[in-house]
């Protein structure tokens, strides 16, 4: 039996990704700037409806669409709240070991690779072929853009945001809330609250 989802965001790349995943079916969409559908996709209410929505689709689960990673919060927050449970949706397409950890509300998507003993947190978004290699950590709320490549035991922080093509070396820890700049090369700790590019990254 397919399990019912409400996405919060209006994402065409993950109603995609869901329609290619046997095991859901998509309700509605929770959106703040538009109405009628989407895609094909009815848009079922905002934000400020969410107790209302609460009620009316109480065996539904949740997923945050969204890359802003401290909104992402916000509204992970504002649904656990009341009461939503969230849904992990993971491509068919992607490599998951079975030795790693997956919390709730992530997002895997086609061509991503997830080596063994990696832990990703709450609400993370791993985009089209990102590598995230052995003993690795990718915190809550973080969002990782295509092509991001992390090595043996990088760790990274609640509410990162790492840039498209980005790769980050051995044993780097990025800091919590902090942003790696499209192709940039990590080869030293980033502190929290920091923006970092270039290669290497400064």
């Amino acid at each position: 039996m397919k399990k019912d989802l409400i996405l919060v965001g209006a994402d065409i790349e993950i109603i995609e990704l869901i329609q290619g995943v046997d095991s859901f079916n998509i309700l509605g969409i929770i959106d703040n700037y538009r109405s009628g559908d989407y895609f094909g996709t009815p848009i079922i209410g905002c934000d400020d409806d969410v107790k209302l929505l609460r009620k009316h689709y109480s065996h539904a689960e949740i997923v945050i669409t969204l890359d802003d990673t401290n909104l992402k919060e916000k509204l992970y927050w504002s649904y656990k709240n009341i009461g939503f449970n969230f849904a992990n949706i993971i491509s068919p397409r992607a490599y998951i070991s079975k030795y790693a950890k997956i919390d709730q509300g992530v997002i895997i998507q086609h061509g991503v690779n997830i080596g063994p003993l990696v832990e990703i947190g709450i609400c993370s978004k791993i985009n089209v072929y990102a590598n995230i290699m052995h003993d690795g950590v990718i915190g809550k709320f973080c969002t990782i853009a295509p092509n991001v490549v992390t090595l043996g035991y990088v760790k990274i922080g609640d509410n990162v945001f790492i840039g498209a093509h980005s790769t980050i070396l051995p044993h780097v820890v990025i800091g919590n809330n902090s942003t790696v700049g499209a192709g940039a090369v990590v080869t030293k700790n980033v502190p929290d609250n920091t923006t970092v590019k270039g290669v290497p990254a400064k």
